[in-house]
This record gives C-alpha cells, sequence and structure tokens, in this order.
C-alpha cells in the first residue's frame, strides 16, 4: 500500500510538472506571437489548441498566415476541409491551399491537388490535380509523388464525367468512392443523383443515408418513402429488408399487415427468404386468432 502511494505522488509530481512546462511555454510563445509579431510562434501556439480550443487555434493561424506564415494558411485549409472546430467548407479550404501553394508550401499544392482530384469545391480537373502533384512532388512531398501514379485519382472525374452523361452505375460508384473518403455530403449528392435518374438501388441506398443522417439530416419519412419507391420499382430485396423492419418496429412503427405484403411481394418476385419470412410471421400472428390481415393472406 505504501509503495502504491508513493507511486500515486511519483506521479502526480511529473504531471504538475508536465502541466507547469506546457504553461509556460505556452506563455512564451504567445509572447512571441503577440508581442514580438513572431509567426512561427503564432502558427506553434495554434497547435497548442488544435483539437483542444478550435476557436483560438484558428485565431493564431489567420494571424500566421496574414503574416506571411504560409504553413499557416495551409492548416486552415485543413481546418476547413476536415470541418475541425468550423464548418466544413471546401471553397474556403481552397482558397487558403491556394494562398499556402501559391507562397511556396508544398503541403499546399498538394491538399489542392487533392481538392481538383475530387471536385470538391472545383471542377474535377484531372489535369490540375496533377499538376499540383507534380509540384508538391517536387518540392519534397513524397506523398504527392505517390499520387502521380495513383489510379484512384483520376477515377473521380472519369466517374463524374460518366455520371453527368447518364451513367448512373457511375453516380453510384462515384458516392461509394465519397463514402470510402469520408466526405459523406458529396456521397449524398451522388447516390440521390442515381435516385433521381431511376436507378432503384440507388433510390433504397439513398434512403438509407437518411434512415441514419449520413450525409444529409435524419428524415425518416424520406427513407421509408425510397425504400418503398425502390420496392415498387423492382427491388424485390429491398422489399424484403422493408418487411422486416415493419416487422420488428425499432426504426419504423410496427406494422404487421405491411410486413406480410411486403414479404409476399418479395415471395413472388422469387425471393425464397420472402416467402420464409411470410409463412413464419403469419403462422405466429394467425395460428390462435383472427383479424383482417390474417383473413386476407389466409
Amino acid at each position: 500500500m505504501k509503495l502504491l502511494y508513493v507511486m500515486f505522488i511519483v506521479v502526480t509530481a511529473l504531471v504538475l510538472n508536465l502541466s507547469i512546462v506546457f504553461a509556460d511555454a505556452n506563455y512564451e510563445l504567445t509572447i512571441q506571437c503577440d508581442k514580438e509579431n513572431d509567426m512561427t510562434a503564432c502558427v506553434e501556439v495554434a497547435q497548442m489548441y488544435i483539437h483542444v480550443d478550435n476557436a483560438t487555434a484558428l485565431k493564431y493561424l489567420e494571424k500566421a498566415c496574414d503574416g506571411g506564415n504560409m504553413y499557416g494558411c495551409g492548416t486552415i485549409g485543413d481546418m476547413y476541409q476536415r470541418a475541425m472546430g468550423v464548418k466544413q467548407n471546401y471553397k474556403k479550404a481552397r482558397k487558403f491551399y491556394t494562398k499556402s501553394c501559391d507562397g511556396g508550401e508544398m503541403a499546399g499544392c498538394g491538399a489542392l491537388g487533392d481538392l481538383y482530384a475530387k471536385g470538391l469545391g472545383v471542377d474535377f480537373s484531372y489535369a490540375k490535380s496533377m499538376e499540383l502533384y507534380k509540384k508538391a512532388c517536387d518540392g519534397g512531398k513524397e506523398m504527392a509523388c505517390d499520387r502521380l501514379d495513383d489510379p484512384f485519382v483520376g477515377s473521380f472525374e472519369d466517374l463524374s464525367i460518366k455520371c453527368d452523361e447518364k451513367d448512373l452505375d457511375a453516380c453510384t460508384q462515384l458516392a461509394s468512392q465519397y463514402g470510402q473518403e469520408e466526405d459523406y455530403e458529396y456521397a449524398f449528392k451522388y447516390i440521390k443523383k442515381s435516385c433521381d435518374g431511376g436507378l432503384m438501388i440507388g433510390c433504397a441506398s439513398e434512403g438509407y443515408l437518411y434512415q441514419e443522417g449520413i450525409g444529409v439530416k435524419k428524415n425518416l419519412n424520406k427513407a421509408l418513402k425510397l425504400y418503398t419507391k425502390s420496392c415498387n420499382g423492382g427491388e424485390i430485396e429491398v422489399c424484403l429488408v422493408l418487411g422486416e423492419l415493419y416487422e420488428e418496429g425499432d426504426i419504423f412503427d410496427q406494422n404487421y399487415d405491411n410486413a406480410l405484403k411486403l414479404y409476399n411481394k418479395a415471395c413472388d418476385g422469387g425471393n425464397d427468404e420472402g416467402c420464409s419470412n411470410f409463412t413464419t410471421l403469419y403462422e405466429k400472428e394467425c395460428s390462435t386468432t383472427t383479424n383482417k390481415f390474417c383473413e386476407k393472406y389466409k
């Protein structure tokens, strides 16, 4: 017990000592930034606050950027692209990446290349992305060099062109790629485009995004309408899933009548699981009692 007490005292002392060192360093850098206009110090202060107090970090980064520190400009771009304490805004990210790149910060050029490769806040441009990656690569950024040989980079633009030409499968592939990149607003945009164009599986995917609130505000009524549209449009497996949702009652209000209708539709469409689910639910609900839907499906 005495040993544990001693260890507690030692650890506590170390933590307190580190806190004092951090506070002293923070104070000294803040003085250098605020009083001496040392822009490098402003960036270092910002880095201490980032992920802890993003508003304060942004304030110091803006001062550094305005004072000519291009790394600070690029970091502001990162904050806007990744929604770090600010609302995601790709156009603002582009603005600060451009300033950073034009000022000689190669990381900013590489980040700007990513925006052009994915069409985030700018029009898709494979050529522009390659130009920026080459500039960053020549400037010593190895990640940009890797991008030059990455076929994934060009696929965003290729799929976008095909999607604009009404290739609805390309729209869903593009949505999937944005989902992998965690750019969910763009994923929603392109999956909606596939649904609006008449791709029924796209409507089911859009419904799921509404159900879970991914890339769009959660809306169960819209989710239900889209699932129903997909089912009625011939996506038999969606009929099965929607029937299960009605039977379970976790997402939508429990409704066995609707569940049986959907299982029956799935079964008629050749889905064996739909047939099995129909039989199981019917026997469970109608073996000991009679109601309207039991009579309907007897």
